[in-house]
């Protein structure tokens, strides 16, 4: 059995040299390597890697090393989640509702979680929504403007 830190070794190692861009393309990719693993092993590890997922060049989706800056600074990471992925940027009373490409919505409720906005008490994502929870409807307006200004 691998350690965390081989097994984020590897990990690393895949996303770098590979076009994976699901978590169950990436925990295959891991098994042919002798590393069996679960899918919730394997988003904590990418978390914590700061790995992304980004849209290619072929217009399909693969994961990236997040670069040291995207990770010392959550409100340029949550700009640039928004500007590639959001598709819109919505409230109601006091929630923040952000649209996104299907499948990023959990990386886009990362970053907006990571920004600590003290009107954000918290948010959750499906697979094309982020729900965010604000303390009221003025604070839900502002975090919304807040977001468009970002790039959504």
């Amino acid at each position: 059995m691998l350690s965390k830190r081989q097994r984020q070794h590897l990990i690393r190692g895949v996303v770098a040299s590979s076009r994976v861009g699901t978590q169950e393309g990436l925990a295959l990719a891991l098994r042919e390597l002798g590393c069996d693993v679960t899918q919730a092993t394997i988003s904590r590890d990418l978390r914590e890697l700061g790995v992304e997922r980004k849209r290619d060049e072929r217009d399909g989706f693969r994961y990236v090393l997040g670069t040291a800056e995207d990770r010392r600074d959550p409100e340029l990471a949550c700009s640039r989640m928004l500007e590639e992925f959001s598709t819109g940027v919505l409230t109601a009373r006091n929630i923040v509702l952000v649209k996104s490409e299907p499948g990023t919505a959990s990386g886009m409720g990362l970053v907006i979680d990571e920004l600590g906005h003290p009107d954000i008490l918290g948010c959750v994502a499906g697979d094309d929504t982020v729900l965010v929870v604000t303390t009221d409807d003025a604070a839900a307006r502002a975090v919304a403007d807040h977001f468009i200004e970002l790039g959504g």
